[in-house]
């Protein structure tokens, strides 16, 4: 697309201060109990097979990998500008997500939202991708490694 550019994707930091609001309760208590069971019996392990190894080298490289999966829910922000009237724009973008696994689930003037497609995911804000619809621009902010996604699908 050569009337098409794209920003570089943002991370959004208001949004991100309320992650663990995203999650419902039990589902945050399960991967808490999750991470401090699995990663303190895998700190006791590696402890036992090498005991002269200081314990900083081996809980933190074991907190930062275990928090590692939650990076996927991290909001971030891509702007897709145009040329020409963004709205044209919206018919790929809605067949580029599809292909990416998300379905529209509103559509207002100005705005359009998708969520994951299938029972897996709950619908949560943390799943879901929103467009504002602007006169020559897209503004998409959902999951950073959706947007790395989306962009690398539009722009190919």
């Amino acid at each position: 697309m050569k009337s098409v550019t794209f920003s570089d994707i943002q991370h959004i930091q208001e949004r991100a201060r309320r992650l663990p609001a995203a999650l419902p309760a039990p589902r945050l208590a399960a991967l808490a109990l999750t991470l401090a069971l699995g990663l303190g019996a895998l700190a006791t392990v590696v402890h036992l097979g090498a005991p002269a190894t200081p314990l900083g080298y081996i809980v933190l490289p074991l907190l930062l990998g275990g928090l590692l999966p939650l990076a996927r829910v991290l909001p971030g922000r891509l702007e897709v500008s145009t040329r020409f009237s963004a709205c044209h724009l919206v018919g790929t973008l809605d067949e580029e997500m599809d292909r990416l696994g998300y379905v529209p689930t509103e559509r207002g003037p100005g705005t359009v939202r998708y969520r994951t497609r299938g029972a897996r995911w709950p619908r949560r804000r943390a799943a879901e991708v929103t467009v504002a619809v602007h006169e020559h621009a897209l503004e998409v902010t959902g999951p950073m490694p959706a947007l790395r996604a989306l962009r690398a699908r539009m722009d190919a």
